[in-house]
């Protein structure tokens, strides 16, 4: 085989994958948006003082999280993927602690990074 044809072949496999990659993580992130109404549920609980309900939405949003944090770390920094989850710690933590300001705060913060991680291009 010649060198140009084996190049060629490595390029074109290395654009399939990336298109798979991009097809499968957009199919599971946005199919039912689970972490996304999650967040707004836990927002909409919090600004109502519904504390139980918050707290039933935050271990729901913590399993959807669990399920897909693995598509979410191959595509982004280190440093977003931290923020995401120390955003999610800090919101649980103002549940149980029945702070809306706080737990409003870090939700938000956590859906607009959500938001961006489903982004093809995300925002710096």
């Amino acid at each position: 085989m010649r060198n140009r044809t084996v190049t060629n072949s490595l390029l074109g496999i290395v654009v399939l994958l990336f298109i798979a990659y991009f097809i499968a993580r957009y199919a599971v992130l946005t199919s039912t948006k689970p972490i996304e109404s999650e967040l707004n549920n836990i927002i909409n609980y919090a600004q109502e003082e519904r504390w139980s309900d918050a707290e039933v939405s935050s271990r729901k949003l913590m399993s959807s999280w669990e399920k897909n944090k693995y598509l979410i770390a191959l595509n982004y920094a280190e440093a977003d993927y931290l923020l995401f989850v120390d955003n999610l710690s800090r919101m649980n933590g103002a549940i149980k602690t029945k702070d809306d300001t706080e737990t409003v705060g870090q939700a938000m913060s956590a859906l607009k990074l959500w938001n961006n991680f489903l982004r093809i291009v995300p925002e710096p």
